[in-house]
């Protein structure tokens, strides 16, 4: 065996040596006339290169390694991100079935891609998929006295909120269901009314006593056959005032119990300057008083109001005027492209700072003789109205009252 092994080592030594001289020969047989300093520089070069490609091959490997890791860290945050993303969109799902509000999401289209239950409850099934115009006609009913709520089919008041999506197409709508809040409200009012109204009956009982005593003793007056014609036209001249006086009482105790003033007549500003120039024609001061109406209307612009409960305020700051002492109260109309305005001024003795803030109370009031009922019934009309009122007492002296109140075309 020995024989053998030597024998082989010694012929792959051989295997070797030849294979050197081989790669000598055809080293030199490139470079067939540089001899060994040609071949020792061919060498040299092939070794550099071989480190050259050595070194760039761990830079790759290096390099490849690195950006390994970096993948693997994004996709591990990529990851965690997604995670926290579906928790977030999980949480908020559960929000949306949570809300007490309904809340709708249309695609560009107009077509609901998204709801909640509550919606469903407040708009009934089909919703999902289904154009919001068709739901519109489906589920609601708008009424006359609805102002910034919709009614639905079923009875229910519902605000709306319509909001456009951030960062694609659509719009978010919420529904929030008033109807419980509004009922409420309504029985709280009324609770408040009644109360009210038991402090109203005794000032009430009084104040109606005097002018009703005063009015049967004009009317006994009048029944002597005898009694003077200029006597009998002066009894008749304050019977028609104790009997005026009373009516207003009682009409400013009928609104201010009911509540509510319905809009139910659509009227040209020309017919209600018609219908107040009438009653103030009516009024027939004492000689030396002055009432005046002054109109600068459009008498084309239109307002959906009632028109007693309208002109009934409007003479009530008149007769407060007068009842207040002023000689001179002029009604002032106006229209502009925020709608109409109505101006009561006097020249009275006014009214201090710490009046003004309690003047509108209900049952508040200077005078002896009064209910505090007057500018309360003015400020629930026009509040009725969808307008605003204010009253303020100039440093002169005297009162300016305001009503503000849209008209049609501010509406619409």
């Amino acid at each position: 065996m020995s024989h053998a092994r030597v024998a082989m080592e010694s012929g792959h030594q051989k295997s070797g040596a030849n294979a050197a001289a081989d790669v000598n020969d055809k080293v030199t047989a490139l470079f067939p006339q540089q001899g060994d300093e040609a071949v020792d520089s061919a060498l040299e070069l092939f070794n550099r290169m071989s480190r050259q490609i050595t070194d760039s091959y761990r830079t790759l490997e290096s390099r490849v390694n690195q950006l390994s890791g970096e993948l693997s860290h994004e996709t591990l945050q990529r990851q965690q991100e997604l995670e926290e993303k579906e928790q977030l969109a999980d949480r908020l799902s559960t929000l949306l079935k949570a809300l007490p509000a309904g809340v709708v999401v249309l695609d560009q289209q107009g077509v609901v891609s998204q709801c909640n239950p509550t919606a469903i409850a407040l708009l009934g099934e089909p919703l999902d998929g289904e154009r919001w115009v068709d739901v519109i006609r489906r589920c609601f009913s708008p009424r006359s006295d609805d102002g910034h709520e919709v009614s639905l089919k079923d009875g229910r008041r519902v605000s709306i909120e319509i909001r456009t999506m951030e960062n694609q197409p659509g719009q978010l709508i919420l529904l929030t269901d008033l109807t419980e809040t509004r009922q409420l409200q309504s029985q709280l009012a009324h609770a408040q009314r009644l109360s009210a109204m038991g402090r109203m009956v005794a000032s009430l009982a009084h104040q109606i006593r005097t002018p009703l005593s005063a009015a049967i003793l004009y009317g006994g007056h009048l029944s002597q056959p005898d009694l003077d014609e200029e006597l009998r036209q002066r009894c008749a001249s304050r019977l028609m005032s104790r009997l005026t006086h009373l009516e207003q009482q009682v009409r400013d105790m009928l609104i201010f119990a009911r509540g509510e003033t319905r809009l139910a007549e659509e009227l040209s500003a020309g017919k209600l300057v018609a219908s107040l120039s009438a009653a103030v024609e009516g009024l027939k001061p004492a000689s030396g008083i002055d009432v005046t109406l002054d109109s600068r209307v459009d008498d084309q612009c239109r307002l959906m109001c009632n028109r007693d409960a309208l002109v009934g305020a409007c003479m009530n700051l008149v007769n407060n005027s007068l009842e207040a002492g002023a000689t001179d109260v002029q009604v002032q109309l106006a229209s502009s492209a925020e709608g109409m305005e109505i101006r009561v001024l006097d020249n009275g003795p006014g009214f201090s700072k710490e009046q003004s803030g309690r003047i509108t109370e209900a049952f508040y009031t200077t005078k002896s003789h009064g209910t505090g009922l007057g500018l309360a019934v003015v400020q629930a009309v026009v509040k009725a109205h969808n307008g605003r009122f204010s009253i303020f007492s100039p440093e002169q002296g005297g009162a300016v009252a305001t009503l503000q109140l849209p008209t049609l075309a501010d509406r619409a």
